[in-house]
């Protein structure tokens, strides 16, 4: 998606101006952001955004609503992602840390403490909201700004981001121990950052040491479960690139091409309309290969005849889709392909359809269990569907895994959250039933398809219809076979 060029006031910046198709936007030659800004990148925020759709007072009110969960005076400490490398020096894209970025905005390396406020007296603060922002960006370096950049400063911190203190990275020891030392109770995942921070930072060494720092986790994981509105519009869009990737995908589908190809059309169709990356590496799997879950190689020729299966996402600002589709390579489904596809659509159907506020992710993966085990019976692989044989598990080597999981800032979102937790309106999630059948002669005319279709689930409010945000890539198999045949 392309957003249009927006007039976003300068805040006071140093500031140039330049033309770019017409259009006027700030080149912003003294602003030091380290990322994009409203001020930098108008094309892609409005004002007082730091994520599109996502203004700076959304960021401050989760940290309102995190304050507002703990005790009072309790401090959270929030690092950021680690850096991961090639080798030696060579870096791969940064990506952020989801629950840092959730609560901060920032997609770049810094540290962030949220400090609870105490009311007079040390009592209870007038509201309970109440928190001081402080952060830590990286100290001035000219030789190392030379290679990488210029970094978040100060100033930006504090008048775009809304941190209440800033101090650099190198001052981190000390200010941090100043800052947790009265702290009644301090919030912190001790495997965020690899592990590292702990290590640098001897007061939080010795809180861990001491058994006096609690998981910070579950109470993220709680908030970022439910989207709000405007995280379900870029989930939306996430879903809906991702979606239309896979479609020009299947218009692409013949077998001249490879598993390869697929894979990189879909990586550059999601970043050419506005993606930053694909959300995991994408399953790209012909033939019996559709029956390696996790297929990765993606390196062999695509066969006449044969299925393909492309299971891949991307992220839009910070969210990511999850989208699974199968496909005859030929634009036409052979009679057990055909048989095995229509039984995998009608769970697939029926376990969307029941993803409603109440229920829950348990609850419906075992309706897909019940479902699968009937197709299964019903085209002869397995025997009868009886209640003892799903209690045994006799489904399994032909459907392996879970109706799905939850969908957020990361692919397998918000992992604290159980699956027998009721579903609630803004709860967002994959739907993904599939019917793997073994490449073997006991298999029959079955043998060797693999079908799996997902979709990104939104539930709404009122008990109504589950929003499906992926649905701009179909599923009905005549709808796939033109597209694949017509090539558009």
């Amino acid at each position: 998606m392309i957003r249009v060029l927006r007039a976003v006031p300068l805040r006071g910046f140093q500031a140039g101006t330049a033309f770019l198709m017409g259009y006027r936007y700030s080149a912003c030659r003294g602003l030091a952001a380290g990322q994009p800004i409203p001020e930098t990148h108008p094309e892609v925020l409005g004002a007082e955004e730091l994520l599109p759709g996502l203004p700076v007072a959304e960021f401050v009110e989760r940290r309102r609503q995190l304050a507002s969960l703990l005790p009072q005076g309790a401090a959270v400490v929030l690092p950021p992602a680690a850096q991961a490398y090639v080798t030696g020096i060579i870096p791969y894209p940064y990506r952020q840390d989801a629950d840092f970025l959730y609560l901060t905005g920032i997609t770049q390396p810094s540290f962030a403490v949220i400090h609870k406020q105490q009311g007079p007296g040390d009592g209870p603060a007038a509201d309970p909201g109440d928190h001081r922002f402080v952060l830590f960006v990286p100290a001035p370096n000219k030789e190392r700004e030379r290679w990488d950049g210029v970094p978040l400063r100060e100033g930006v911190a504090r008048d775009v981001f809304g941190a209440d203190d800033v101090y650099t990275v190198t001052e981190m020891p000390s200010v941090m121990r100043q800052l947790l030392e009265g702290a009644a109770g301090i919030f912190y995942d001790a495997d965020a950052y690899g592990g590292r921070l702990h290590r640098e930072v001897p007061y939080l060494r010795d809180a861990l040491t001491a058994g006096t720092v609690r998981p910070l986790r579950p109470y993220l994981h709680a908030m970022r479960w439910i989207k709000s509105p405007r995280e379900a519009q870029l989930m939306r869009e996430s879903a809906d690139l991702a979606a239309r990737s896979i479609r020009k995908c299947m218009s692409l589908t013949h077998s001249t091409n490879s598993e390869h190809f697929l894979a990189a059309t879909f990586e550059y169709e999601c970043k050419v309309n506005g993606a930053q990356r694909v959300a995991y590496p994408p399953v790209v799997a012909g033939g019996a290969d559709a029956c390696t879950i996790h297929y990765l190689r993606n390196d062999k020729m695509l066969e006449e005849g044969k299925l393909v299966l492309m299971d891949a996402g991307c992220e839009f600002w910070g969210y990511a889709s999850d989208v699974t589709r199968t496909w005859p390579v030929g634009g036409r489904f052979s009679g057990p392909q055909c048989e095995v596809y229509d039984a995998v659509l009608e769970v697939h159907r029926q376990c969307v359809d029941a993803c409603r506020a109440g229920r829950t992710l348990r609850q419906i993966h075992a309706l897909s269990v019940q479902l699968i085990s009937q197709a299964i019976a019903r085209l002869g692989l397995l025997g009868e569907a009886d209640p003892q044989a799903i209690a045994a598990g006799r489904y399994r080597p032909l459907y392996c895994h879970s109706i799905g999981h939850w969908l957020g800032m990361d692919t397998h979102d918000t992992s604290s959250i159980p699956h027998d937790r009721p579903l609630q309106p803004g709860t967002v999630m994959a739907i993904e039933p599939g019917l793997y059948v073994p490449d073997e002669p006991a298999f029959g005319r079955y043998a060797g398809i693999g079908v799996r279709i997902e979709d990104v689930v939104a539930v709404q409010p009122g008990g109504g219809p589950p929003e499906v945000m992926s649905r701009h890539v179909p599923t009905d198999p005549e709808e796939i076979e033109a597209i694949v045949r017509g090539g558009g």
